[in-house]
């Protein structure tokens, strides 16, 4: 490894180490803006200027000496940004002379000298990296001083650079212009994380400006951009104004989202969550998360269950918890307990799980399931961690990664960007640790992408098509026989040629990785047929399941066994519960977190419930990894979690709750796993658990498909949500909607589980003729398609 000398001290570092990296490795400090580990380095701000020199080889290969038989250092003629220079053997770096401390001084002067400096109205106040530069690198009278001897901080005197003070990137993102310190840090994001061509420098020199083609940052990662902007220029609308730094509450938890399991920070201040920001893990999100677990918090102070709900005279009235399990008492009296049903969230926890599934046993029940789960188990496939996708040869997506399991985004785009080599000067020095590198196209040769619908990684895949809906065991059978060197059968849709290549290319690749959304989980034939390709070629799989923790709730038992006559009383946990499990049962009791129109509607009792954000517990994510949710510190009133409710639902029917604690939960977990989940590895613990679940299929007929979507119907309640998102909007191609007579812009209240919405019509000519696609947080599914159009006349 090549040794370089900072100042003082010499280190070994790997080769292609940036200068910058290797100023740190020694022990020193180096001041920097627009540098940042995870993006390619541009030296924009020149902040980080040191004096580095390194040694050169003469004709003979032998290192040129000088007078006194040393090694000759050959100095670059001007100080250098220690970011884009990568270190060489034999380099000298200097960070402490004066000439180099002058020109940190002068960068400092240059950045503030249009600055607005209204540090005490700024969010960042307090975490703003302008202020700890400023203090630690500032000028000071050493280097100017006034003719009265008083110490001058600056050699400008003009007025400062007035522009566009609050100027919305978008619903969810406002950029303050006159703070923008140029470092483009957030244009090089958009380009190398998600692959987003959104955001780019405007007009040049003194006018330069942060700005959108179209006014918009059409990204499901925008908010990401908060958290890496240096100053107060880029800020989270939803958390804007909130409270300062120093005032927030933080906790370390997981989002509940999505199956990835994202590492979040929880901040909140006098009860309440007032924002979301992404905390590193590098096996997993990085420093990334999605938009819809930064900003979709806002439903969780909104219609807030905080004390227990019974049902008197037609509506729900107030009740002491006494009252409600003497209402529970009298609702369940003469009902069988085997036909007693459970249904969970799909992000409730592993301990949550485990409670269930132990009262349901002890009741005899077949009736446990929880919400979005799919057909098929997840546990069925061979999960695989995320770097694996960096590893992999070969991708097919088979669904909508981006709107799925918006982090798997990331990883396919940082994939298929690759690691280019670094360009060299003339004498042999590296110019750049290019390990990563601005403006590198993705390579569609190593993705395959096919979706009922069009999909953003399509835009990146060579081998790529769109099949009707319900037809996923028909492409999956193509592709089966394309490997096994036959011709691919049709698919309605598809070209075969797409299918072809793909298969040569899967068959070429040593090692193979395959994403499968809900349209495939959610048909058997078609996840038994996934299931035979990914075994026999050896391939990991991730399994996009709807819901959050799907592998941890199947490997504590939660899955349906019960007859087809159902239940006849049930305690709901779920958002959205099945409308058939509403009609068939007598008595239900809920444990809801927020006053919806289903709870309003339906329940006989109701039971207080935390959110994902206040409760302690354990997820098991789709690589199959343990991660640990903690609760913030939120003034959630009465609210008491699953398993405490589901305790007291075991005393309404008269038996002894098995678990009836997180603690206990834990407890039980050990002894059955010889885990301890109260001591999990920093970034998660791998745990592969055996779990053997027959196929619960779910019929599903029609002609609206609910179309995959990372924002849930929860989500949708915030304000700030809502504008993003506009009305929400019923898809079809234009052929399909005339033949029901249906003009573009009518609005229609569709019928779905969640109950009826109100949708904008739009067409998209890119879709499958004969079908209508809505966006829904739930899993894939086919309904028949019936439409109240409010102007008159019904569709069906």
């Amino acid at each position: 490894m090549p040794k370089v000398k900072v100042n003082d001290r010499t280190v070994e570092v790997p080769p292609g180490t940036s200068a910058m990296d290797a100023i740190f490795h020694a022990g020193y400090d180096v001041p920097l803006f627009c540098a940042e580990r995870h993006l390619s380095p541009t030296g924009s701000c020149r902040m980080c200027l040191v004096k580095a020199g390194a040694p050169r080889k003469g004709p003979d290969g032998e290192w040129i000496k000088d007078e006194s038989g040393e090694v000759k250092i050959f100095w670059f003629p001007k100080l250098m940004a220690s970011c884009t220079l990568a270190v060489s053997e034999g380099m000298v770096i200097d960070t402490l002379s004066d000439e180099v401390r002058h020109a940190q001084s002068g960068m400092v002067e240059l950045t503030l000298a249009n600055h607005p400096l209204d540090c005490p109205t700024c969010d960042k106040g307090g975490a703003c990296d302008l202020q700890d530069r400023a203090y630690e690198y500032g000028l000071d009278a050493k280097f100017y001083t006034d003719p009265s001897g008083e110490p001058v901080y600056t050699r400008y005197a003009f007025s400062k650079r007035h522009v566009d003070k609050h100027h919305p990137l978008s619903e969810f993102i406002i950029l303050d212009r006159e703070r923008c310190i140029h470092c483009k840090r957030c244009v090089r994001y958009f380009e190398e994380i998600p692959g987003d061509q959104v955001l780019d420098f405007i007009e040049r020199a003194v006018h330069t400006f942060i700005g959108t083609a179209d006014e918009g940052l059409p990204s499901n990662f925008s908010g990401n951009i908060t958290d890496i902007c240096p100053v107060g220029a880029l800020l989270d609308r939803v958390a804007r104004f909130r409270g300062r730094n120093w005032e927030f509450e933080q906790t370390p938890s997981v989002s509940t989202d999505d199956a990835s399991g994202q590492f979040i920070w929880i901040d909140a201040r006098s009860g309440r969550i007032e924002r979301i920001r992404a905390r590193e893990n590098p096996e997993l999100n990085d420093i990334w998360i999605s938009d819809a677990a930064r900003f979709g918090h806002e439903w969780a102070d909104m219609d807030r269950v905080t004390q227990p709900l019974v049902r008197k005279g037609g509506s729900l009235e107030p009740a002491t918890w006494e009252e409600a399990l003497a209402a529970m008492r009298q609702g369940l009296e003469g009902v069988e307990r085997k036909r007693v049903g459970l249904v969970l969230p799909g992000d409730a926890t592993i301990e949550e799980g485990l409670a269930a599934s132990e009262l349901a046993k002890q009741l005899e029940s077949g009736f446990l399931d929880f919400e979005g789960r799919t057909a098929v188990p997840a546990s069925n496939f061979p999960a695989v961690p995320f770097a694996s996708v960096l590893e992999a040869d070969y991708l097919l997506v088979v669904g909508d990664p981006t709107e799925e399991l918006p982090i798997a985004h990331v990883w396919i785009h940082k994939r298929l960007r690759g690691v280019p080599m670094p360009p060299r000067f003339n004498h042999g020095t590296p110019i750049a640790d290019l390990s990563i590198r601005e403006h590198t196209p993705p390579d569609p040769r190593l993705l395959g992408a096919f979706a009922p619908h069009p999909t953003r990684v399509m835009t990146w895949a060579e081998a790529k098509g769109v099949f009707e809906p319900g037809h996923a065991v028909a492409f999956l059978a193509a592709f089966d026989a394309a490997l096994a060197g036959r011709e691919p059968t049709e698919v309605a849709g598809v070209d075969p040629a797409a299918v072809r290549r793909a298969a040569e290319r899967w068959l070429a690749a040593e090692k193979r990785v395959l994403f499968l959304g809900a349209e495939v989980l959610m048909d058997p034939e078609a996840a038994k047929l996934a299931e035979k390709i990914a075994k026999s070629q050896g391939a990991g799989v991730f399994a996009m399941t709807p819901a959050a923790n799907a592998r941890g709730l199947e490997a504590m038992g939660v899955w349906p066994t019960g007859d087809r006559e159902g239940p006849r009383a049930a305690f709901i946990a779920a958002e959205a519960p099945p409308q058939k499990l509403l009609d068939m049962t007598e008595f239900r009791v809920f444990h809801a977190a927020r006053m919806s129109e289903v709870v309003r509607r339906y329940a006989d009792v109701v039971l207080p419930a935390r959110t994902p954000y206040e409760k302690r517990g354990t997820l098991l994510n789709v690589e199959s990894r343990l991660v640990g949710l903690e609760p913030a510190h939120v003034d959630a009133g009465e609210a008491e979690g699953l398993t405490q409710a589901l305790g007291l639902f075991a005393d309404a029917l008269g038996v002894q709750a098995p678990v009836r604690f997180v603690r206990q939960a834990r407890r039980r977990f050990h002894e059955r796993y010889r885990i301890d989940l109260d001591k999990l590895e920093p970034y998660g613990t791998l745990w592969r658990p055996r779990v053997s679940l027959a196929p619960r299929p779910a019929p599903m007929e029609g002609n609206l498909y609910l179309r995959p979507s990372m924002w849930k119907a929860r989500h949708r309640l915030g304000a700030t949500v809502q504008r993003a998102l506009g009305a929400l909007e019923l898809a079809a191609h234009p052929e399909t909607a005339l033949a029901e007579g249906l003009d573009e812009g009518a609005t229609l209240e569709v019928e779905t589980p969640q109950g009826a919405l109100r949708a904008r019509l739009v067409f998209d000519p890119e879709l499958p003729k004969g079908w209508f696609f809505l966006p829904a947080g739930m899993p894939a599914a086919r309904l028949p398609f019936r439409a109240l159009v409010p102007q008159g006349g019904e569709t069906s």
